[in-house]
């Protein structure tokens, strides 16, 4: 659980309960667990946390504010471990007691994250441990019994540690634990076993479960304080109850109980109200898993009358909402009940999380900035798509080389001689999950000096993304480019220059709200400038009237956008500003052959290859609900691109037409290049 003063955005769930031969009524659904490794709302955020080099790990607990993250993660040997994330560590093993497993797991964070606690291996036996970075992980023990103890809750500052811990006659006790009193037993009702899983903000409120002397050792909820002790807080007429939540202040305690019909139903308790039945959704069943920091708002899982389980939301105004109806009541267009589970809220309970029927993790929320039901997974995927508008960018900047100024030598002219041109260049991107097109237009001038020719040009490009459900990322921009042809020696000709491109970005970010297609939107600006070096070796290889000329060529280009904050949706994001950095390295032949009639048949065949293998990330915050942090799109480094056209005389000057295309890489699948150019 998250045992701290949550800030108002800050979710909170509870962790599983477990013992080692009794009930492991873990909430498998969990919203903090389900996303990981992929893309979990982790440190308050949506970030892929890895794993210690093993296939797979789980989120049990967040700091107040989101940054830090603990659960479990396997190890490459297939060891399980505590672990601790932040965004400057990364991903830190804690380490075990020294059992001979080496298997840890961390169930909870103190209100910073400085603090965790959970359950590790010790030479012959499982034991509760609390670690800090000046102590390590430190046994807490058990009580009195030789092999097992479980840490699941903290207090705010990390103080008070509650758990589940065997005793000397080999039950299971619930204990608090501080370093003064060390690991103090609860005691049950009576029964056999016990165990703590809800700490209050300052840690001297406990609430779990515990067994009554009756037989059977059905558990009941309870509510515990010094002043108190183990208060039971009884059932509605059945043998069972559990508590599973506390607000932060310890007052309101929330669980389930078994009703005299033999049904479960989600239980609300106040020291005024007693415990009072939250009802179902017109079903048999409920059980309430979250309460708000103030414990006006419950949430959980509850049947309806056609026997389905949906995740509910409860306010003593509204009563059991599903969280689909409390989205309706509030303006958002539900066409379909998908939820399945709530297990968390935000402090204010405008926040709900939890899962879908079909598995996947969601949230859902009320507020001023946006309103609706997202999936993690749909979510994660949106905030990734508008990296394309960074992409367009940098794809501009490789069409001005590739295309206009694919083959320099075009352009030169004879010592003391001047050349303006006009060219242009227009084709599909379609590699991998790009599906858009590209395109330019750029006048130039050029005059030869006699030890050098120097040509500038300014051009316009256009770029089209379409993304998911009718998103888009379009970008439009000028640049500027200079670049100087250097004869070496008799042959060899170097090309060397540089641009700058400015432009526009209008993204449209689109998502399922709900069911429904949802879009936010923005207009970030973007730069990008770059560095070119070529050598052309002129007509190195010739037969039959063809003449080769090898090439190398590299291009360093860096692309920024500034960061923004989009407008509409319910989900509306607030992005950092983007770098993209891109080193190419392309060998090749320029190829030409006489075809009669004043015309020339013109080849181009290179390989190509990106230093890069990955695009830029993103990183920000959905407005009123987390940050994230997410990796960019794995580009293949090496390509191959081909290119077939003609020239010839046009007017007062001489025109070619060149259709180039690509195997799978950064540059477009195909484009077409124009270009006429008069000398004088």
């Amino acid at each position: 659980m998250i045992a701290s003063q949550p800030t108002s955005k800050t979710l909170t769930a509870e962790s599983p309960t477990a013992s080692p031969r009794f009930r492991r009524r873990a909430l498998a659904g969990m919203v903090l667990s389900l996303l990981a490794p992929t893309a979990a709302l982790a440190g308050g955020s949506l970030t892929d946390l890895g794993t210690l080099g093993g296939n797979s790990s789980g989120i049990y607990a967040l700091s107040a504010d989101g940054s830090v993250v603990a659960g479990w993660a396997d190890t490459a040997s297939g060891t399980r471990r505590a672990f601790r994330w932040t965004q400057a560590s990364g991903m830190v093993d804690l380490g075990s007691l020294g059992g001979s497993w080496s298997w840890s797991i961390a169930h909870a964070l103190s209100a910073d994250g400085g603090v965790v606690a959970g359950r590790a291996d010790t030479v012959n036996s499982a034991r509760a441990f609390r670690w800090t970075q000046a102590s390590g992980m430190v046994d807490l023990g058990t009580l009195g019994g030789p092999y097992y103890s479980e840490a699941y809750a903290l207090s705010a500052d990390g103080s008070v540690v509650a758990g589940q811990a065997e005793t000397a006659n080999g039950t299971y006790h619930a204990f608090r634990w501080t370093r003064a009193t060390g690991m103090v037993d609860l005691g049950t009702f009576g029964g056999t076993n016990s165990s703590a899983h809800a700490l209050s903000a300052d840690g001297s409120v406990v609430a779990g479960w515990a067994d009554p002397a009756f037989a059977g050792n059905y558990p009941h909820a309870f509510r515990w304080t010094r002043a108190t002790g183990m208060v039971d807080l009884g059932t509605f007429g059945g043998p069972t109850s559990e508590a599973h939540a506390l607000s932060a202040d310890g007052s309101v305690v929330a669980g389930w109980a078994d009703t005299a019909s033999g049904n479960r139903h989600a239980f609300r308790w106040t020291q005024a109200a007693g415990m009072v039945d939250l009802g179902t959704l017109g079903g048999a069943n409920s059980g309430a898993y979250a309460l708000s920091a103030d414990g006006s708002v419950v949430a959980g899982w509850a049947n309806t009358a056609s026997g389905t389980q949906r995740a509910f939301r409860w306010t003593p105004t509204t009563g059991m909402q599903t969280v689909e109806d409390w989205l309706r009541a509030n303006g958002v267009s539900v066409p379909n009940d998908v939820t399945y589970a709530a297990y968390a809220l935000s402090a204010d309970g405008n926040v709900v999380a939890g899962q879908l029927d079909n598995g996947h993790a969601f949230v859902a929320r009320v507020d001023a900035v946006g309103s609706g039901l997202i999936t993690l997974d749909d979510l994660s995927q949106s905030l990734a798509d508008t990296a394309r508008g960074l992409d367009n960018t940098q794809a501009s900047a490789r069409l001005q080389i590739e295309g206009a100024h694919g083959r320099p030598l075009l352009r030169q002219v004879a010592p003391g001689r001047k050349t303006f041109w006009v060219a242009g260049d227009w084709g599909r991107d379609d590699h991998g999950a790009r599906n858009g097109d590209t395109g330019l237009a750029e006048v130039g001038l050029g005059h030869n000096l006699g030890v050098v020719q120097i040509n500038v040009a300014l051009g316009l490009t256009r770029n089209r993304q379409s993304l998911a459900l009718g998103g888009k990322a379009d970008t439009d921009g000028r640049y500027l480019l200079a670049e100087a042809l250097i004869p070496v020696r008799a042959g060899l000709v170097a090309t060397v220059g540089s641009f700058y491109h400015r432009g526009k970005a209008r993204l449209k970010r689109a998502y399922l709200n709900a069911g429904a297609v949802d879009a936010s939107h923005a207009k970030p600006n973007t730069r990008t400038w770059g560095l070119r070096a070529r050598l052309d070796w002129v007509d190195l290889l010739s037969w039959n009237g063809t003449r080769l000329t090898p090439f190398a060529d590299l291009l360093h280009s860096r692309g920024h956008m500034d960061a923004y904050t989009e407008t509409g949706g319910g989900f509306p994001a607030r992005f950092d500003a983007r770098n993209e950095k891109s080193t190419e390295l392309r060998l090749g032949l320029d190829g030409q052959r006489p075809l009669g009639n004043g015309l020339t048949l013109l080849g181009s065949l290179e390989t190509a290859h990106r230093f890069q293998g990955r695009s830029a990330g993103s990183s920000g915050t959905v407005i009123g609900l987390s940050s994230f942090n997410l990796p960019g799109a794995t580009i293949r480094k090496t390509w191959l691109r081909g290119g077939l056209g003609v020239q010839g005389k046009l007017g007062q000057g001489t025109g070619s037409l060149m259709l180039n295309a690509t195997t799978n890489g950064p540059m477009p699948t195909w484009w077409l290049a124009a270009n006429w150019q008069t000398s004088f």
